[in-house]
């Protein structure tokens, strides 16, 4: 179940303006953001550490930036990005677990995207 704590109407992504900011180095991955990079034929190796302390799996940093991050700021795996990737312009807040994992989500504070872009429908 996911909780959204604020809405954000309208939304496009503007890595040019903010120079990519959300794309930072150890965003998490789930298994099935894994299995997807992989089949894209990469190693596990490539793009995968694991925080020792949480054992959180995630992308590897590359010059300080996202592993996946283009020489142009763009995403070399858009149609294949990693979950935390493809809920912006939120952010995970909360994350608990009962009968079903319940996920909290609040919008990215300073996107320059907010604002802009399609009418958000609250569904992809």
């Amino acid at each position: 179940m996911i909780h959204i704590l604020e809405n954000v109407d309208r939304w496009k992504c503007e890595y040019k303006k903010c120079n990519a900011k959300c794309c930072t180095p150890g965003i998490p991955l789930t298994i099935a953001d894994i299995k997807r990079i992989k089949a894209l034929g990469y190693a596990l190796d490539d793009f995968l550490e694991s925080a020792e302390a949480n054992q959180e799996l995630r992308i590897k940093d590359k010059n300080g930036r996202c592993f996946f991050q283009g020489e142009k700021l763009e995403c070399t795996i858009r149609e294949n990005e990693p979950l935390v990737c493809r809920l912006l312009p939120f952010k995970i807040t909360e994350v608990s677990y009962a009968d079903e994992p319940i996920m909290r989500l609040k919008p990215v504070v300073d996107c320059p995207g907010k604002g802009s872009g399609k009418k958000s429908t609250g569904r992809k």
